[in-house]
């Protein structure tokens, strides 16, 4: 298994690198410039404010470095030549998790990059507070009082910053997952690849006209202002567990009922 997993990286390689250094690169940039626009109570609100594009775009971050091989695999009949040497279910686990790792890695290191440079890089921010106090009248911190985590983001912005990113990491192998199964049965390179990003799109449109906001992936990968007193933790399981459902339901549908098969015929 570990010589197949080497192989499967050496094909990844380069397209997994260049995303990583490009996103490494726009993430820093961004934290270390987009908050000088913005009156700030702590210095890791400096990594939140330069990330909504990322946010918006990382179906595709997580997609479009490691989805694309399967499909020319299956296209030029190179699985074929597997067949003799390796097991079909272990060749395709080891695909799997080098997909799905590698995902994780490019958005675990990018994003943790952005706290770094926000913590420790970047100049400090002059606090600016906005929150009043109903008993005196003057103006307080709100962070701890409102920001998701409010007490780990305080006084332990790395480690918070540390988990966020270790969740974001995760929430972009969910969807190289997607891309993946995608990539085992359909044959159009452009479905494969934006599969995933049109799904993100239909379901933050559907559960925002649902009244359901609270659930949308795009709140789960950043949550800066999610109400844990209202709502719990469990709300930021949906959307993983949703795009999860549907991937097995999208493989069942080409396996079961379509019958397509992975390798050629």
């Amino acid at each position: 298994m570990k010589n197949l997993l080497l192989l499967e990286w050496r094909k990844l390689r380069w397209s997994v690198l260049i995303t990583l250094i490009l996103l490494t690169v726009t993430v820093s940039i961004l934290t270390g410039t987009i908050y000088k626009s913005y009156a700030l109570e702590h210095d890791l609100e400096a990594w939140e404010v330069a990330i909504p594009f990322i946010v918006f775009l990382f179906p595709l971050i997580s997609v479009l470095p490691v989805c694309w091989l399967m499909y020319f695999e299956r296209k030029d009949h190179f699985l074929m030549y597997t067949l003799p040497r390796v097991n079909k279910s272990r060749y395709l686990w080891s695909k799997w998790i080098v997909v799905a790792g590698s995902s994780f890695f490019i958005m675990f290191i990018a994003m943790f990059m952005g706290v770094i440079t926000a913590l420790y890089i970047k100049p400090d921010i002059t606090p600016s507070y906005s929150l009043m106090d109903p008993v005196t009248g003057e103006v307080m911190p709100r962070l701890e009082l409102q920001h998701f985590l409010g007490s780990l983001f305080v006084h332990h912005p790395l480690a918070y910053g540390l988990l966020i990113s270790i969740w974001q990491g995760i929430l972009s192998a969910i969807m190289a997952t997607f891309g993946f199964v995608l990539s085992l049965f359909v044959s159009n390179i452009f479905v494969i690849l934006t599969g995933p990003f049109i799904y993100y799109m239909l379901e933050t449109f559907i559960l925002a006209n649902l009244k359901l906001e609270i659930y949308r992936l795009s709140v789960s990968f950043a949550p800066e202002f999610f109400n844990t007193d209202k709502f719990g933790y469990w709300p930021l399981l949906i959307g993983p567990a949703l795009a999860l459902i549907f991937t097995a339901v999208i493989a069942i549908y080409f396996r079961k009922i379509k019958k397509v098969p992975v390798y050629p015929t």
